[in-house]
């Protein structure tokens, strides 16, 4: 394990959370209100499930050394996750069509978020020694990341697992599915 290369990563992914605040909480959520949009409604369900699949992306790759199994699981969630961002870049033109489209902020935005998340993501799994990539890997011992890297980690896990609850209870308080009524039950507010 490169400890350089797990420290840049670490300092891209902190810069990939606080750009995705800016993009999810302040655009999507507060600015442009994307889940009480009925035209907005399945791109906001995407940005869910991303938000969904963004702690345990965290916990399995960034936490501590990734090996084994856990390693695999981690690719399968940041596979996961990249099948649903096609889905939404997809979704984007309709859904804002109504609000002139994204604007040239949010698609640069964008743009910076996806190269910190990529380059985050090709730093950690730089990292990995070969023999991590075996799915036996587990029955051995992970070395740990340097305390800065897991106090980030922490750090960022709270505020994830909140995010993606925001967004499943928001998402529920305005969507006419009969699986949101419990949502629903607290009223909406204009």
């Amino acid at each position: 394990m490169s400890t350089n290369l797990v420290l840049a990563s670490t300092i891209l992914l902190l810069l990939f959370a606080l750009a995705s605040a800016v993009d999810g909480v302040y655009l999507h959520l507060w600015r442009y209100r994307l889940y009480a949009r009925p035209e907005s409604q399945r791109e906001h369900w995407l940005h869910t499930a991303r938000a969904l699949l963004f702690p345990p992306t965290l916990a399995t790759l960034f936490l501590a050394p990734p090996q084994g199994a856990v390693l695999w699981v981690g690719l399968a969630l940041v596979a996961t996750d990249q099948v649903v961002e096609l889905f939404d870049t997809f979704a984007e033109r309709d859904s804002r069509a109504g609000i002139g489209g994204l604007s040239s902020f949010e698609y640069s935005l964008h743009v910076v978020l996806t190269t910190l998340r990529v380059g985050a993501l090709a730093l950690a799994l730089a990292a990995v020694p070969p023999e991590a990539w075996n799915l036996r890997a587990a029955s051995s011992p992970a070395p740990n990341h340097p305390e800065f890297v897991r106090s980030a980690v922490e750090f960022l896990l709270p505020g994830a697992i909140l995010a993606a609850v925001i967004h499943v209870w928001l998402g529920c308080r305005w969507a006419v599915t009969p699986a949101c009524r419990w949502a629903r039950a607290w009223g909406r507010t204009s």
